[in-house]
């Protein structure tokens, strides 16, 4: 299938898919970055899923690697520009093969904030927040998806706070499951994630 959208992409897909999981890397990585993990995701959940994994528009500064807007400094302006681009796009992926309804979005770092932001305002079935951030921006839309926060107790990148500042704002404001996750570990994503995913999708599900 063949879709219109402002972002390259690369996927494994399925046409018995029946769900859709759209990945989002960090900055400074690539689409192919997270694939690995998509992959085992749709192997240990009980989904046949659609990966669709996103490709940032920009260069990283580094010549290596992409990112959604700049940071170092933050280009806020840049992240809202991104953010209705992005939105765009996962209105493009809104299918009667597999709606919005069925789709997981999940972002690590950059990637998470920018999935936040953007997927917080759209009929999304899951989304997940990897060591993420909330923009300054960010305005919480009226029906904000299912969520699940995760993040390392000793990130030295993006500071626990900022998800815990996610948590606390969506769920001070919506009634769908939220889920904060704290785990010993880094600026990373949590080995026990699809664990998690795993006794979670057929609730959200």
């Amino acid at each position: 299938m063949k879709y219109d959208i402002n972002h390259e992409f690369v996927s494994i897909s399925s046409q018995t898919a029946t769900h859709r999981l759209i990945l989002m890397h960090g900055w400074g990585a690539d689409a192919d970055d997270l694939l690995t993990l998509g992959k085992e995701i749709n192997e240990k959940i009980n989904l046949d899923c659609e990966i669709i994994s996103l490709r940032a528009p920009n260069l990283h500064p580094s010549g290596q690697g992409r990112q959604w807007y700049g940071l170092y400094p933050h280009d806020w302006n840049g992240a809202e520009i991104e953010v209705n681009k992005l939105l765009v796009t996962l209105k493009k992926f809104d299918t009667n093969q597999i709606p919005l309804r069925k789709t997981i979005l999940l972002g690590f770092s950059q990637g998470a904030a920018m999935a936040i932001d953007a997927g917080s305002k759209l009929n999304l079935g899951l989304i997940i927040s990897c060591s993420g951030y909330p923009h300054p921006t960010w305005i919480l839309g009226e029906k904000c998806p299912p969520l699940i926060v995760s993040h390392g107790l000793f990130d030295d990148v993006v500071p626990i706070e900022a998800s815990r500042i996610i948590y606390e704002k969506v769920k001070s404001k919506s009634y769908r499951f939220c889920e904060l996750i704290e785990f010993d570990g880094f600026h990373q994503i949590d080995s026990n994630l699809i664990d998690t995913l795993k006794t979670k999708i057929s609730d959200i599900f």
